[in-house]
């Protein structure tokens, strides 16, 4: 692949207790490519992009990242090139106010003092956080959380940011922006990865899936593909999206030629088939 930025060959990862969370994936992201890592929970999707995100080391196999192994000493130079948001906001935000989260990835860095404040400020008015900005994080709802901890991730400008269920528990508004902010990031260059359940999100989220379940590659490739692959889906505990089981039955009685992935490519399909304006 042309300018792969990821590429994973035979990765394995055991937990110490012996679980065997990955049991040999295999597969490459390009710059600037939406990827989504989709599973059930308990697929291994989160371990992968811990081990992506170099937070743990495989067990065997190859994985680079910008050209590095993850194991390598010199990866540690690279850490700022890549944002990763938990799934768990409490497993981010550790200081006592919002702003001195969002500031501490620059501090690490030892960015000056004038950059630091600049950029931190831009973030909070770019998340539309900075109401919070004194507030403590665990004083915060869950979607507030979210935002913040999404700040702390970009405040940095990564060239790759990874997520892990970054639409799980948030109400539709906030879920929303969070997809409008990570299409506005991926135009400017910023390659990402989300691991998720949501394939309902994922026609907006991603243009690439790769399909992980019990800690193996089942498949991969464009999202109308993979979406539109039921048995895949199923095999693997997972539901095509809504809007795709109801225009794959129209498809098959022959009313549309294209099945659509999105709200509004349902609606364009309905006014062909209606003559009307919807």
């Amino acid at each position: 692949m042309a300018d792969s930025i990821v590429s994973l060959n035979d990765v394995k990862f055991n937990y110490p207790a012996g679980v065997a969370a990955l049991k040999g994936v295999s597969f490459e992201v390009a710059q600037g490519e939406r990827i989504a890592l989709l599973g059930p929970n308990g697929s291994g999707k989160s371990t992968l992009i811990l081990l992506i995100a170099g937070l743990l080391m495989p067990n065997s196999g190859d994985l680079q990242v910008f050209g590095e192994k993850t194991t390598s000493k010199d990866f540690q130079k690279l850490r700022s090139r890549i944002g990763i948001v938990f799934q768990d906001p409490d497993d981010q935000l550790f200081t006592p106010s919002v702003i001195e989260d969002v500031e501490y990835g620059p501090k690490n860095l030892k960015l000056p003092d004038t950059d630091i404040k600049t950029q931190s400020t831009q973030m909070l008015e770019k998340m539309d956080i900075t109401h919070l900005r004194d507030r403590p994080p665990h004083r915060l709802s869950f979607g507030e959380k979210k935002k913040v901890s999404l700040a702390t991730a970009l405040v940095l400008k990564p060239e790759l940011l990874i997520l892990d269920e970054p639409t799980a528990n948030l109400d539709l508004v906030s879920r929303r922006n969070l997809i409008n902010t990570l299409n506005e990031l991926n135009q400017t260059g910023t390659t990402i990865i989300v691991s998720t359940h949501d394939a309902e999100a994922i026609p907006e989220l991603a243009d690439r899936i790769v399909v992980i379940s019990h800690g193996l590659k089942l498949g991969e490739g464009k999202t109308s593909d993979v979406l539109q692959n039921k048995d895949m889906l199923e095999q693997s505990g997972l539901e095509p999206p809504t809007i795709v089981n109801l225009f794959t039955e129209l498809k098959n009685q022959g009313l549309i030629t294209k099945v659509p992935l999105t709200l509004e490519e349902g609606k364009a399909e309905l006014r062909k088939i209606l003559k009307t304006d919807l």
